[in-house]
């Protein structure tokens, strides 16, 4: 099974009825690089054909390749989008969530705050989604390598750093949604944006690009943001660092942990069930390769489905040095 492939279709099967990767994807993930927390209903109207969808073969479309989900992708990686056509993130009112935007920018800051020896000025992100992490990343890194598995995610970010003009769709209520044009993070501009090579890949096979994908080579900093909780075989991402990131250098891993059978197999989950023998797997598998943990924080992020109904999701965002 490839484990990517594997995870956006069931990702964006679970996003849809809430969300979103990620997912990602996740989560954001990976495709998000990335996962996502999400409620049982559904105001977006995606859940059923995206359900289908993740029930299909590999050469039927994921919802991940969808406009519906690039635009929500859009708009949680770049918060600033809309402000051209007076289109806000989050409606105006008392106690506003504000605090969960920009998320992919908080988890490059992140990585930036926990200061990674610099090596050789490279950064990787993993699972990048439409690229605000790695434009972010990119103000301050000298290279960064950015994949994901969805080939709208990727075609998309390449249109934005070529200077193209990318419009999305925000919705508002039902059938009804706002156009916004994307606007950019400040500092990110054509030279930052220059630095970053995206390609479509699969987070199962890292290890792989460390000794086979020509011009791949180490990094300073990765950054995996929303990512684990709906790979088939999380620990097999995890192993694959210590042959990619320099000594000195930062793992940042985000998470909400949201295991389920039908992405991961319980035996490859790290965590969600009483263990005598280990309650922090992921701890006991970063440890044993060579990371020392050095932060932990509690990241919240805000995914709008329209203008009344947002997701709040809180992941776990913690650092690791490469010790050896």
């Amino acid at each position: 099974m490839n484990c990517e492939r594997s995870r956006l279709r069931e990702e964006g099967r679970l996003c849809s009825r809430g969300l979103m990767r990620l997912r990602l994807r996740s989560v954001f993930a990976q495709g998000e690089g990335s996962c996502n927390v999400v409620d049982e209903e559904s105001a977006s109207g995606l859940a059923e054909r995206a359900a289908a969808e993740g029930q299909g073969s590999s050469t039927e479309p994921n919802a991940y390749e969808t406009e519906e989900l690039l635009s929500m992708y859009l708009g949680l990686h770049f918060p600033l989008s809309g402000s051209k056509e007076n289109v806000p993130p989050i409606v105006d009112h008392a106690d506003a969530p504000v605090h969960g935007l920009r998320f992919p920018q908080r988890v490059a800051e992140l990585l930036l705050s926990l200061e990674p020896v610099r090596t050789n000025g490279r950064a990787l992100d993993v699972g990048c989604a439409v690229g605000g992490a790695s434009f972010e990343l990119a103000k301050s890194f000298d290279h960064v390598e950015a994949f994901d598995f969805s080939e709208n995610f990727i075609a998309t970010a390449k249109r934005i750093q070529s200077g193209e003009e990318v419009r999305f769709d925000v919705p508002v209520e039902g059938d009804i949604a706002e156009e916004a044009s994307v606007v950019l993070e400040p500092g990110v501009d054509a030279s930052a944006m220059g630095r970053v090579h995206f390609f479509r890949g699969d987070a199962c096979a890292l290890s792989d690009y460390a000794v086979g994908r020509g011009g791949f080579g180490t990094f300073d900093g990765v950054v995996m943001a929303n990512l684990l909780c709906r790979l088939p075989n999380p620990s097999s991402a995890i192993r694959a660092l210590p042959k990619i990131v320099n000594e000195g250098g930062v793992v940042v891993i985000v998470t909400p942990f949201t295991w389920l059978e039908e992405f991961t197999p319980r035996n490859k989950w790290l965590g969600g069930f009483h263990d005598p023998a280990s309650q922090t797997p992921s701890k006991e598998i970063m440890e044993s390769v060579g990371f020392a943990k050095i932060h932990e924080e509690q990241m919240p992020l805000v995914i709008r489905e329209h203008r009344r109904k947002y997701q709040y999701i809180v992941s776990e965002a913690t650092g690791w040095r490469k010790e050896r």
